[in-house]
């Protein structure tokens, strides 16, 4: 292999990144959007968006990775190419054997279901920690956000008393909440990947809710999709 492998996917607030070493074996990242950072490197093997795509000569059109090759049956043009991933992903690393949930707790968290014949089959859609946390602070006079706070964190405490852990407790709950609930709906397993996913592993398995934690599910679905035997 003559040089490493790169992979981008362009989120609504973060760049997502997959690198092949020259041993083959794959690591994961994320960054800030910074299209600077793309100058310094050899051209992308491929590359998929779902926020705002500057103008660089390595987002090249060809390396575009859209929507219609995602092997996610029954697809509606309008979903996001991360949910598409996301839900073939968990499904094919299911082996096909039923149906799954996908939770991708991004910027906006998703809820996608897939058929037990790979079909997708809807799914909800709700604001994430960062917006839910933005929306209060911009709608509201006494709240601030809560990152622009220096804070011991309350997160173990149900009732915080500082109202930035409230902020976030309260936020937690809500999306805590609604995955419980679509669980309660339908008890296919559940897939948990996103930046968040992090935050509400915890209070899920606390929760006593069986899931397949997949920080780097989407990420790992493009480079199958691109690099068949990606370890080998």
């Amino acid at each position: 292999m003559p040089s490493e492998q790169r992979c981008l996917l362009i989120g609504n607030s973060r760049w997502h990144w997959a690198v092949q070493s020259r041993s083959g074996a794959w690591s994961y990242s994320h960054s800030q959007p910074q299209p600077s950072v793309l100058s310094g490197f050899s051209p992308l093997c491929s590359w998929a968006a779902v926020g705002p795509v500057p103008v660089h000569p390595l987002l090249r059109p060809d390396t575009r990775l859209c929507l219609d090759a995602i092997p996610l049956r029954n697809a509606p043009p309008w979903l996001g190419i991360d949910r598409a991933l996301a839900g073939w992903g968990a499904w094919t690393q299911s082996k096909g054997v039923g149906p799954v949930k996908v939770v991708d707790a991004g910027t906006v968290l998703s809820l996608t279901r897939v058929t037990a014949g790979g079909e997708f089959n809807g799914g909800w859609l709700a604001a994430g920690l960062r917006l839910q946390l933005q929306a209060m602070a911009a709608g509201t006079q006494a709240l601030t956000d809560p990152d622009d706070q220096r804070q011991e964190s309350c997160d173990d405490v149900s009732f915080p008393r500082d109202s930035c852990e409230a902020m976030r407790r309260g936020v937690i709950e809500s999306l805590v909440g609604l995955i419980l609930r679509a669980q309660e709906l339908d008890s296919s397993p559940l897939w948990l990947c996103g930046g968040d996913a992090p935050l509400l592993v915890r209070e899920l398995q606390t929760q006593g809710l069986e899931l397949n934690y997949a920080p780097d599910l989407v990420m790992q679905s493009l480079v199958t999709l691109v690099s068949p035997a990606p370890d080998r």
